[in-house]
């Protein structure tokens, strides 16, 4: 089937749409503060000991929280305490909205390069769509 091809004056239109919203991403970026890598888990464990109350799973021992991360290829594990947490968790909420402002900067790209193209009558000849993620599910 042959795609409908966009007037001059829509390309223009989506175009100016794509650089404002460029604009607005890369204002987000802007406003990230410090990052970390890694994630950040809350755990709460049992010793094992016969009497101890930790037998109930509603009285287990915690909560303990745990950083880690990728080094090297290997995953590495951190304690860390609560007060370091909610700085940590604040580094990779960070993390997470500068890879979400990144991820729709490149969209954004291959879509202005695609109109771009399109006025002068020639085809996007890029990636469909950016690297993914490795992540399966954000």
């Amino acid at each position: 089937m042959a795609e409908r091809r966009l007037s001059h004056t829509e390309l223009e239109r989506r175009l100016k749409r794509c650089q404002a919203d460029y604009e607005a991403a890369k204002a987000r970026v802007l406003s990230v503060g410090f990052i970390c890598e890694g994630s950040l888990v809350e755990r709460f464990t049992s010793c094992h000991k016969l009497n101890c109350r930790c037998q109930d799973p509603e009285h287990r021992h915690g909560p303990y929280f745990q950083l880690s991360w990728k080094e090297s290829g290997k995953t590495v594990s951190k304690l860390i305490s609560a007060d370091d947490a909610a700085r940590y968790q604040e580094w990779i909420a960070n993390r997470r909205r500068l890879e979400s402002a990144l991820e729709e900067m490149r969209d954004l790209s291959r879509k202005a390069g695609e109109y771009t193209l399109a006025k002068d009558d020639h085809q996007y000849l890029g990636p469909i769509r950016p690297r993914q993620s490795r992540r399966s599910a954000r």
